[in-house]
């Protein structure tokens, strides 16, 4: 059985309990859910519902589609989206769910998707190492060279994003870069995730400046305010970067599962 709502608002006062039992997942719907002000084909929040099985999607224009629950009804969930006309071009979930997803949908359709980005999602709860004089926070004329990194990062990352000048501008104080030879050579930043968690994001540094041990710097530094103020370090690391990976695992952060985002070819 297949349940549209009429608004983002009816979907999380019915669906919270699901929700609110992985609060990491879930900050995408919660965000998301909150842009969808009356549903459409394009703006959309929906529950799949099998017995004690539940999937739900939701998508907020211009983001993707957000997945989470049972694989077993991905098959139901996403033959509606597609014979409904719901707009499906990339969608987040679980692999679990995602390959299931794609597999249907490439027998039952001819619609190919294929895992764009395989991220693990970490979590960070201790102090490893002191933080770093050198990590500063950046001031207002740092902002086109902190947007000309973030360029570099989303290519680099093989993102679909853009950069948000004006929203650099208003989070600009979140951010921590480090110098060198008169340039920002590594930063990171981090944002609100959940009630009592940060997420680390945005974590660059300049190619001809790697492997000289930077990003640790920036990295460990931005993990142990977030910790010093009570709360918890997040991030997705991209499952194929096993510097990344290693980098991460060093300093406390452990994976708590992988997610991908795919995208139709």
């Amino acid at each position: 059985m297949i349940k549209e709502y009429a608004n983002g608002e009816a979907f999380l006062a019915e669906n919270r309990p699901l929700l609110d039992t992985d609060k990491y997942r879930a900050v995408f719907f919660y965000g998301d859910a909150d842009l969808i002000k009356t549903a459409d084909k394009e703006n959309y929040a929906l529950r799949a519902e099998d017995g004690e099985k539940t999937l739900l999607a939701v998508r907020a224009e211009p983001f993707c589609t957000v997945i989470f629950g049972s694989p077993e009804l991905a098959p139901e969930l996403f033959a509606y989206l597609v014979e409904g006309g719901f707009k499906l071009v990339t969608y987040l979930a679980g692999e679990d769910v995602g390959d299931a997803a794609a597999a249907f949908l490439a027998e039952k359709y001819g619609m190919e998707f294929e895992e764009g980005l395989a991220m693990d999602f970490m979590e960070a709860t201790e102090v490893t190492g002191p933080s770093s004089d050198e990590v500063e926070i950046p001031s207002a004329g740092d902002l086109d060279e902190i947007c000309a990194l973030l360029e570099r990062f989303i290519i680099d990352c093989g993102l679909l994003d853009k950069v948000d000048r004006a929203g650099t501008e208003r989070t600009l104080g979140r951010f921590r870069v480090l110098r060198r030879d008169g340039l920002i050579v590594s930063m990171a930043k981090a944002v609100p995730s959940t009630d009592n968690s940060d997420r680390l994001s945005a974590v660059y540094t300049r190619p001809e400046y790697r492997g000289k041990g930077l990003a640790r710097l920036v990295v460990n530094t931005v993990k142990n305010e977030i910790l010093a103020s009570g709360r918890v370090a997040t991030l997705n690391v991209d499952k194929k970067n096993p510097y990344s990976n290693r980098l991460y695992a060093s300093l406390g952060f452990k994976k708590l599962f992988s997610q991908g985002e795919y995208r139709r070819k």
